[in-house]
Order: structure tokens, then C-alpha cells, then sequence
């Protein structure tokens, strides 16, 4: 006998031999409605990054980097003199 007679539309309705989880998850595919599952996909994941966006704690204002440690002119104890207050003002000149 022939396959040729049966219809494709029979065979899709039955479960694939993955199980039924399988068959849920093709089941877009069969229906030809992938693009309406990527567009509700797209914008749960567009809504969940708006939310973070929008409840997120403001970005703190920003600082000129710190002097490095060791080296230059903050060596010795002439840092640790402006560490604590009592060396020299040096913006005044």
C-alpha cells in the first residue's frame, strides 16, 4: 500500500513521541502562530526591563578618582599630614 493517501493534518495532531510537554511546546509551530509567540516573549522581556529601569536607585553623583597611594608628591609623611587635616593647604598659592 501507498503512503501518499494520508493527510499531514492527521499526523499533527497526534503526540510526537517526546511526550506531552513536547507536544505543548510545538504546539505554536503547528498552529503557525510563531511570530505571535515571539512578539508576547519580546515584550514580557522589554515590560521586566522598563520596570527595572524605572525602579532602580538613581546613579550616584559622580567623584574625581582618588590620588594614587604611593609615589609622587603624596609619598611619606606629607600624605599622611593631609590624611588627617593638619598638613599645608596646597590650593592657595
Amino acid at each position: 500500500m501507498s503512503r501518499a493517501g494520508r493527510s499531514r493534518g492527521r499526523r499533527a495532531g497526534s503526540p510526537p513521541s517526546g511526550g506531552p510537554l513536547r507536544w505543548v511546546l510545538s504546539l505554536p509551530a503547528r498552529l503557525h502562530l510563531r511570530w505571535l509567540v515571539i512578539l508576547v516573549v519580546t515584550a514580557a522581556v522589554m515590560g521586566a526591563y522598563a520596570r527595572v529601569l524605572v525602579t532602580a536607585a538613581p546613579m550616584p553623583p559622580s567623584k574625581p578618582p582618588a590620588p594614587p597611594a604611593s609615589g609622587g608628591e603624596h609619598s611619606g609623611a606629607d600624605a599622611a599630614a593631609d590624611a588627617t587635616g593638619t598638613g599645608h593647604d596646597r590650593t592657595r598659592r
